[in-house]
């Protein structure tokens, strides 16, 4: 399965960044909200049950590309996300 490209992903209206309720978990996995990433899956064509099998493609992408636009437009520094993005490896 290809994912979207960041040029074409439409996120949902209405919704932030901060919605998807981005956090670290103990075992140093991240946990968001599954609900809005279908929503997201849903408006772009994509097939959430096979998202769900290997989630960590689209998964990336949609985060990247919502963090961009969340910073593009004023929002934040949200800290679980720019503790994954690697130094340099800010999203363009």
């Amino acid at each position: 399965m290809t994912s979207p490209s960041p040029l074409t992903l439409k996120l949902p209206v209405g919704c932030t960044f901060a919605d998807l309720k981005l956090r670290r978990c103990a075992d140093d996995a991240i946990d968001l909200d599954m609900d809005l990433v279908k929503r997201v899956c849903q408006l772009n064509g994509l097939d959430f049950g096979k998202v769900c099998q290997d989630p960590g493609p689209v998964v990336s992408n949609i985060l990247s590309v919502w963090y961009k636009t969340h910073l593009s437009t004023g929002g934040a520094p949200d800290a679980v996300m720019e503790a994954l993005i690697a130094p340099g490896q800010r999203p363009q």
